[in-house]
């Protein structure tokens, strides 16, 4: 653990003794190393842990204040996906819900003694790793859960530089369009009907990418000509059009970067001149509450996804979670 000398803030007098510009012993105050990481692997966990369990409380409050609780220790796409969550029915929502870890273990810090500062932690919950993100956004601010994203079975992210030293990161408000390029592309390659022509940058052999397109197709085949199918991706969690995204970008050891995005995936059903009136496949049926619509049904879900980049090669989702988030119909 690196540890840096406080400098004394008092004025240094100059003293002047028979002729003498120095006294013996008496030097100038070392200056603060800045190039180290900005907590150490040791405290972060530490942190960490403290704020999933508080999350994880939070997450879990009903009543007038469970709004005000949650905004006090989540942030970014963690809050928004816990917000949906408590305000949305869904009859399986295990894959969201926030649980306290046993412990955890930190696997980059930022580099700095600069703000924002953040964690990126992992743990394991009932066989699933889990990858935290921890911001604080200023001195006299506390960590809060920026996002939780389960890893998908078998997946592994590339090596970061050694904790001790930190790593670069760029925050939230310093995310650019070129930071996001991957996540646009990836919301491309994964909607339905698929592009004629994918993007070459990032690969969809993923299980969460791989899900998303069988379930599609199964589903568009399930209402044959009576409805037509889409489902459109878009970065950030304000609606149909991209928007300012809550991400977050870590640099690997290679040059690479882990990024955490959310995004927001619409799912539309419109039914056909061929249908009077659709009845809903049951999962569809369950969500919008009604077992038919006359025209469509448009569900949006909440998703946050980790993103290897590599230097050199595509990039791939080796985490994602999804939250329903909205559903309406006519």
């Amino acid at each position: 653990m690196r540890r840096t000398t406080l400098a004394t803030t008092g004025a240094a007098l100059a003293l002047t003794l028979g002729g003498c510009s120095s006294i013996a012993g008496v030097q100038d105050a070392p200056t603060e190393d800045t190039s180290g990481a900005s907590i150490s692997q040791a405290a972060g966990s530490v942190v960490t842990e403290r704020v999933i369990g508080e999350a994880a409380a939070a997450s879990q409050a009903t009543g007038k204040d469970a709004d005000k609780r949650r905004q006090q220790v989540l942030g970014g796409p963690a809050l928004k996906v816990s917000s949906a969550r408590a305000s949305v029915k869904q009859s399986d929502d295990k894959g969201t819900a926030l649980e306290t870890p046993a412990e955890t273990t930190v696997l980059a810090v930022s580099k700095g003694t600069g703000w924002p500062r953040s964690i990126l932690a992992t743990s394991r919950v009932d066989e699933v790793q889990q990858l935290h993100v921890l911001v604080a956004d200023g001195p006299k601010e506390a960590y809060h859960l920026f996002a939780t994203v389960p890893m998908a079975s078998g997946a592994s992210i590339p090596a970061f530089a050694d904790p001790a030293e930190g790593v670069a990161v760029t925050p939230p408000e310093g995310i650019g369009e070129d930071d996001l390029g991957a996540a646009r592309d990836w919301a491309k390659a994964v909607a339905y009907p698929a592009p004629k022509k994918a993007p070459e940058s990032v690969a969809t052999d993923d299980t969460f990418s791989t899900a998303l397109q069988t379930n599609a197709a199964k589903q568009a085949k399930e209402l044959d000509e009576l409805a037509k199918y889409t489902v459109e991706h878009s970065v950030g969690m304000g609606g149909s059009k991209d928007d300012p995204a809550d991400a977050i970008r870590f640099e690997l050891a290679d040059g690479g970067h882990l990024t955490i995005a959310a995004l927001t995936r619409t799912d539309k059903v419109t039914a056909t001149d061929k249908a009077k009136e659709l009845t809903l496949p049951g999962p569809l049926a369950e969500l919008a509450d009604d077992e038919t619509i006359t025209e469509d049904i448009t569900v949006k879900h909440l998703e946050v996804v980790a993103l290897v980049e590599p230097k050199d090669g595509k990039a791939s989702v080796v985490g994602a979670l999804e939250q329903l988030s909205d559903v309406s119909s006519s």
